[in-house]
Parts: C-alpha cells; sequence; structure tokens
C-alpha cells in the first residue's frame, strides 16, 4: 500500500485559494443581482418612495405652492381632523367604498353562479360580461354621462315613458353618490365575476356527487361545498376592489367633478383637485397621508389572507 503524505503547507494554500475562489464567486453574483434588481429599485423610489416622503414632509409644514414656508408639526392633521370638511370627505369616501362593494360582491357571485350552469355559450357570455372592464374609466364616464342626462339620456327618456319624473339625476346631491356608486359596480361587476368563476372551477367535482349522494341540495351545496371554497378568493376581491376604490378619481371627475355641492368627493379626488387649486398643500398632503395608512392597511390584511390561502 502506498503512503502519500502531503504537506500542511500545500493544504492551506490550497484552501486559501479555494476560499478566495469562494469568496469572489459570492462578491460577483451579489454585483450581478444587483445590476438586475437596480433598475427596479431605482423606479420604485423614483415613483413611490421619494414621493411619499415629500407628501409626509409637506403634511407637517405651511406651504406656498411646493415652496415650503414653515414648520408646524402636528397642527396640518389637527386642523383637517376637526374640519366638518374632512368629517364629509371621509363619510362619502366610505359610502363610496362600502356602497359599491356592497353591490359588487353578490352580484358579481351570483353571476359567477350562473355561468357555472350555462352548458352553451358560457365562453363568449364570460367574454362579452369582461368588456366593461376592458373599457377605460373615461370611456366608461362618459357613456354614462350620457345615458344619465337627465334632458336627453336614454335612462331619463325611459322614466318619462313609463311616467316617472327623473329629476336632476347626477345632478341632485342626494342622488349622485348612489349613481356613482352603481356605475362602479357595473364596472367593475367582470372582475369579481372573473375571479368567482375561477374558483368556483377549482372546487372538485367529487364533492358535489357526495353531497348528492347524501341527499343534500343546493342550500348543501353552497354551504359545504362552495362557500369554504370562495370565501378566501372573496375576501382577497373585496380588498383588492377596496383600495381601488379608495384611489379611484377618473369616474368621479368625468361623472360629476365631485359635486354637486362636494357629495361625490371623495378623499383622493381631493387630493387631486386640491393640486389645482391650493395655494397651500398641506391639507392636501395630510388626506394623501390618511390614504397611504388606510392602503397600508388593507394591504396588509391582503398579503395576510392570500398568504393564509398559499400557505
Amino acid at each position: 500500500m502506498f503512503h502519500i503524505e502531503v504537506p500542511m503547507k500545500e493544504i492551506s494554500s490550497s484552501a486559501a485559494g479555494v476560499a478566495a475562489v469562494h469568496d469572489d464567486a459570492l462578491h460577483n453574483g451579489f454585483w450581478s443581482r444587483f445590476a438586475w434588481f437596480a433598475p427596479a429599485v431605482v423606479v420604485l423610489l423614483a415613483v413611490t418612495l421619494y414621493p411619499t416622503a415629500v407628501v409626509l414632509w409637506l403634511s407637517v409644514h405651511r406651504t406656498r405652492l411646493y415652496e415650503v414656508v414653515a414648520g408646524v408639526g402636528l397642527a396640518n392633521y389637527l386642523a383637517v381632523f376637526q374640519s366638518p370638511a374632512f368629517l364629509e370627505l371621509s363619510l362619502n369616501s366610505l359610502l363610496y367604498v362600502f356602497g359599491a362593494l356592497a353591490v359588487v360582491i353578490p352580484t358579481g357571485l351570483a353571476g359567477a353562479l350562473a355561468l357555472q350552469n350555462v352548458a352553451r355559450g358560457a365562453a363568449l357570455i364570460r367574454t362579452l360580461l369582461l368588456l366593461p372592464w376592458t373599457l377605460s374609466m373615461g370611456v366608461v364616464g362618459c357613456f354614462w354621462l350620457w345615458l344619465l342626462n337627465p334632458s336627453y339620456g336614454p335612462i331619463s327618456y325611459l322614466m318619462r315613458s313609463l311616467g316617472l319624473e327623473p329629476g336632476l339625476m347626477l345632478g341632485d346631491p342626494s342622488l349622485a353618490l348612489i349613481l356613482v356608486i352603481a356605475v362602479t359596480a357595473w364596472w367593475s361587476f367582470p372582475y369579481v365575476v372573473v375571479m368567482m368563476s375561477a374558483s368556483l372551477q377549482g372546487i372538485p367535482a367529487e364533492l358535489y356527487e357526495a353531497i348528492d349522494m347524501d341527499g343534500g341540495g343546493m342550500r348543501t351545496r353552497l354551504r359545504h361545498a362552495v362557500w369554504p371554497h370562495i370565501a378566501p378568493t372573496l375576501g382577497s376581491t373585496a380588498l383588492t376592489l377596496a383600495i381601488l376604490y379608495l384611489t379611484l378619481i377618473t369616474l368621479i371627475l368625468v361623472l360629476t367633478g365631485g359635486g354637486p355641492l362636494g357629495s361625490t368627493a371623495t378623499w383622493s379626488f381631493e387630493v387631486f383637485s386640491s393640486a389645482f387649486r391650493s395655494v397651500d398643500l398641506s391639507p392636501s398632503s395630510v388626506i394623501s397621508v390618511v390614504v397611504l395608512l388606510v392602503n397600508l392597511f388593507l394591504g396588509y390584511l391582503y398579503t395576510r389572507l392570500t398568504g393564509r390561502v398559499s400557505g
């Protein structure tokens, strides 16, 4: 048997060489990964973090347009929160978000359940239902602005044919927000149908067969088969739409412009309009921070819900 002895000095030098190569590889791998993600990080800083930091900075200062005049600390927050106008904006925003969700979630779920029983033409019906979601909000707003015109709109004409008085429609302060909610629900209805249809198609057919064998009816199917499978998707869909509705401006801008008498103005719309007509931007910056915090909370709920589903 041959015995080869390797000097310890050579072993240590070889190990050091391997370690150096390994460190170089790690170093090069880190910089290569950084190079790949650097553009995304730059874009994130440019369009998200930097504007957020500017808004936070403006919210604690008094400004003349974008020129900072003086630091006031939390005085801007106290002034905005104690303002009756902010209370009205908050009420409009909550009514708008929860009102639209209260309409679109049940109708979207009902539409998805109805499509499950369609044997022929289901794909064509889904395509037609998806059409409103593919349109831009500006087009949707103009379309419904024509439909709801109190003078020559088709809806007002139909109401007069039935002996009903349409009134001012979108010009009525007591009716405008309801109509904006209805238009928003019509526009986002296809999204709920698609999400619910995808969730319903994931329910095993064996589960339906087992319920039928046990003598269960439609109510049992909905309770023990449909609801447990679609509840997470329903929750995530509602949270996604809530975040969308909180930041939605275009529909309100086209339909009512925040009127009449501010009855359809929301947090985001007020921030948008104040940027063009206010000298002091600090109140709108405070409202922007409020929208940011609410969206962060909804985003946290969304990640918890989707993480629980995927887990």
